[in-house]
């Protein structure tokens, strides 16, 4: 019996991509999986030199990573289809030689727009330089591309976030974003940051607002070039391939589980009962690539929205973080400062009071501990890194947001097993605690360094902490009850 034709594979044979962030969180998923999964003829990558180390060491450094050993072992020799092309998205004409610009523009085939920053703590003129400035430069190259077939914008479901719900089409953005381009980049060396805030009007974070900026350039490109938009909700850790839990930073939803689960994190601002708007990085690359298909097949839809459908799989907030409790007690950390516990709460002055008593105070002591001791301080240092990501975490967390996907939903069922197989992009059967104990086991290896022998050791460590957590709570509520009787009675 014949093989069954696999259209989305057959999509990226012999053809040359070239991918913009390849060193990020969904641009090394992206690249893992085009190199393992078709016959792709060339991956030009843009690198940055970063960290006294020049673009070709960057890209080996990150081919040297556990993501890459399933691909090192089944096939090879596939890296050697990859070329760093050494650029800036920052830059002008991406600070790529004319050598590599000719190349690019008389070989490419399709062009994968990745590269932005997510933090929400950057200046409002650095966001737009980085999200918007770099989408236009990468526009600017793909006007001079031959043979291009698909230029894919990498957005964010969160861009606008005044949308009831976010439907699968372009939206207006929140200022001309060429007028942007001229106020944040073009002009001003330094703008004040009180006078850039005047801009942000209903937007909470800058992310989200260079973001917005950045689609409307590329719908401005839409009856000129074949662009598409896809539009990833929270992206959290691989949920199959190449492995289950890898993640790429613990500035990430990731970051509150690890934090937790060291017993560092003991509070916890969101509005639990909300649904969860998540996505796997894994699944959020099948759903693009489908997506690539589905353009190029049909020539119809331009904007995806990428999320875990509610038909598939319907949970809170609350529901994913008890499983995630469940997770640190199976795969507790060697190192630990408490147990893992803590509260979720709406009320952000009852979350900063359960932060100050639980975390901060706790941190300022053993750091004075340990300058005593000799040794440098870091719980202080840990907790604010931390606290930075909750603050990004609040954001999605505390309201409820609705992400129409009917169109999507329509693409899969045209998918045959064979494509449903190796593009997978349905929530079938997931045991979410199963997953997260994958994503702890990644970050023990991985982050930590924790051999997995060390586990038992671990696990009767975290029984004597179960103990003491508990002697603690019923000491602390003993000594409040005092202390209300002695008011009330004496």
């Amino acid at each position: 019996m014949a093989q069954e034709l696999n259209r989305i594979t057959a999509t990226f044979n012999n053809k040359t991509v070239f991918i913009s962030g390849a060193t990020g969180f969904l641009g090394k998923v992206l690249i893992e999986k085009l190199l393992r999964c078709t016959e792709v003829k060339t991956l030009y990558l843009l690198v940055r030199p970063k960290a006294n180390k020049c673009p070709k060491d960057r890209l080996q450094e990150m081919f040297n990573h556990v993501l890459f050993a399933r691909l090192r072992e089944e096939r090879p020799l596939s890296l050697e289809k990859c070329e760093v092309i050494s650029g800036d998205v920052m830059e002008t004409d991406l600070g790529i030689s004319d050598v590599d610009r000719r190349i690019l523009e008389n070989e490419v085939d399709y062009i994968f727009h990745s590269a932005a920053t997510t933090r929400f703590d950057h200046t409002l003129q650095y966001a737009v330089k980085m999200n918007t400035l770099g989408t236009k430069y990468m526009l600017d190259l793909a006007r001079q591309c031959k043979k291009l077939k698909i230029f894919v914008h990498v957005s964010t479901c969160f861009a606008f976030p005044k949308e009831e719900v976010l439907y699968e089409k372009t939206y207006e953005p929140p200022m001309n974003p060429q007028e942007a381009l001229n106020i944040f980049c073009f002009g001003q060396s330094k703008i004040d940051d009180n006078w850039a805030k005047r801009y942000l009007g209903e937007y909470t974070n800058t992310y989200a607002f260079s973001k917005a900026l950045s689609e409307g350039l590329v719908n401005q490109e839409m009856d000129k070039l074949p662009v598409i938009i896809v539009r990833p909700a929270v992206v959290i850790p691989t949920f199959k391939e190449p492995f289950a839990g890898y993640f790429n930073s613990l500035q990430s939803p990731m970051g509150i589980f690890v934090g937790a689960g060291k017993g560092v994190i003991r509070s916890t601002h969101m509005d639990s009962k909300t649904n969860a708007s998540v996505v796997p990085v894994d699944c959020t690359i099948n759903v693009t690539l489908v997506a690539v298909w589905d353009y190029l097949t049909l020539k119809q839809q331009r904007v995806f929205n990428i999320s875990i459908p509610q038909e598939d799989l319907k949970i809170s907030w609350e529901e994913i973080i008890n499983h995630g409790k469940e997770a640190c007690t199976k795969v507790p950390f060697t190192q630990l400062l408490w147990y893992p516990n803590g509260i979720m709460t709406k009320s952000k002055s009852w979350h900063m009071l359960h932060v100050v008593l639980f975390q901060l105070i706790p941190a300022v002591f053993v750091d004075l501990l340990l300058i005593l001791l000799g040794y440098k301080p870091i719980l202080v240092n840990v907790n604010q890194r931390l606290l930075k990501g909750q603050q990004i975490f609040d954001y999605y967390t505390n309201r409820a947001w609705t992400f129409d996907m009917k169109y999507f939903i329509n693409v899969r069922k045209r998918l045959t097993k064979t494509e449903k197989e190796t593009y997978q992009i349905e929530a079938e059967n997931i045991d979410i605690t199963a997953y997260l104990v994958e994503c702890m086991l990644y970050s023990r290896r991985h982050i930590f360094k924790e051999a997995d022998e060390t586990l038992p050791a671990a696990r009767r460590k975290l029984k004597i902490f179960f103990v003491l957590d508990r002697a603690v709570k019923i000491a602390f509520f003993a000594l409040i009850f005092y202390y209300i009787i002695k008011v009330i009675f004496f």
